[in-house]
């Protein structure tokens, strides 16, 4: 390591020594009490000398890696890009963003990574629930510090995840709320009187196929294998307010079910109306037509939001008509429109369908997760066998 020597003034040098820990120069000043040009110039060069042996042992401080200081915050904002760029759907983002807001703007959000301990966590944590969130609500935003963290770890920010430690009461899973076979006939026979005339079929199809919202708008034409009676699942319609797009289905994984008689004439009678809508505003049909659509090319799905909005207006409607009936009754309900899917996946199981071909069906990527998820038909299908049992081999 060389320095420079500079001469201000008689007697007066400036020392200069670079840091290559830090990226920065170091500079001291020398002053020989004789304030002559040229006298001090040995004793000058002492001083330069001592101070790059000090830099070298590390005196003048040591190079900072960035990620040291890292605070929450900013590991969740590149942590949520990191997952943008690895293809993140739209919508998970928009979750991780809006939890990641709550979690910058508190205490937490100023707290250096390296420094953050489980502790710190637990006090955030208690704060949250004093002031109202639901356990539910705040396993969401742990999920998401933890991930962040687990990231952080991996990228070598950190050695160990203090949010490992964590011990949180998930407040359980909510009770499912799933309508009758008796209830499901009276929203689909209701839907055809709404200004949506294909609400009642989407919440048919939806009944007898147990896909996803963005899945059902996601349906093109090509999709259907008309001979075999089979549907390949291959995109699902995202929608954060009025922005949509395509993704992958949930999973990643494209996923063919098969097809009833009557699921095939829901779609058989669709594509005739589709077809007639189509000629008659002189515009092409083509196979990659949305099935589900307000336009009468098909160009544009039917968004997320839309069937949400209108399986709300059915639900209030059923619950208005019941009070106003003679004798009034008092009814809820209380649906909302992904409780279809449950109906489907809830009757499958309780028909004693096996839980893997349940899982294809639905898209899980693992039969446990069906058979955690409908827990409740499981035992009821138990507790069938059992009597059954009893019956064939009881005195």
């Amino acid at each position: 390591m060389i320095g420079t020597i500079r001469e201000r003034s008689p007697g007066h040098f400036e020392l200069r020594a670079y840091n290559a820990a830090t990226g920065r120069q170091v500079t001291k000043t020398y002053a020989h009490p004789r304030k002559e040009k040229g006298i001090g110039i040995a004793e000058a060069k002492k001083q330069l000398a001592r101070l790059v042996s000090d830099i070298a042992e590390g005196k003048y401080g040591t190079k900072v890696d960035p990620a040291e200081r890292m605070t929450v915050s900013a590991l969740l904002d590149e942590w949520i890009a990191h997952g943008e760029t690895r293809g993140r759907s739209p919508n998970t983002l928009h979750g991780y963003r809006s939890k990641a807001a709550r979690i910058k703007a508190g205490p937490l959000g100023r707290v250096e990574v390296a420094k953050l301990t489980t502790r710190d966590l637990d006090r955030w944590y208690d704060e949250l629930l004093a002031g109202g969130m639901t356990s539910a609500t705040l396993m969401h935003h742990h999920r998401v510090v933890r991930a962040a963290l687990n990231q952080a770890k991996r990228w070598k920010y950190i050695r160990e995840n203090p949010a490992d430690d964590v011990q949180l009461d998930s407040g359980g899973r909510p009770e499912m709320h799933v309508p009758t076979a008796v209830q499901a006939r009276a929203l689909i026979l209701r839907a055809a009187g709404t200004l949506s005339p294909d609400l009642g079929p989407i919440l048919l199809f939806a009944m007898l196929t147990g896909m996803r919202r963005g899945e059902l708008c996601g349906i093109q034409w090509s999709d259907i294998d008309w001979v075999g009676s089979r549907l390949t699942v291959r995109r699902s319609v995202w929608q954060i307010r009025s922005t949509w797009g395509l993704k992958d289905p949930r999973t990643h994984q494209v996923r063919r079910i098969a097809l009833d008689p009557v699921a095939m004439s829901i779609l058989t009678a669709h594509k005739a109306k589709a077809e007639s809508e189509a000629a008659i505003a002189c515009v092409p049909l083509s196979s990659d037509a949305f099935v589900w659509s307000t336009q009468a090319d098909g160009l544009c799905p039917r968004t997320p939001n839309s069937l949400t909005r209108a399986f709300h207006r059915l639900c209030r409607t059923m619950e208005a008509e019941a009070l106003t009936s003679d004798p009034p009754r008092v009814e809820s309900w209380d649906f909302r429109f992904h409780d279809l899917r449950h109906l489907s996946a809830t009757e499958m199981v309780g028909q004693g369908m096996d839980p893997r071909t349940v899982a294809a069906r639905l898209g899980h990527a693992n039969p446990s997760v069906t058979l955690a998820v409908y827990a409740h038909a499981v035992e009821a299908r138990d507790r069938q066998a059992a009597e059954g049992l009893g019956r064939a081999l009881g005195a």
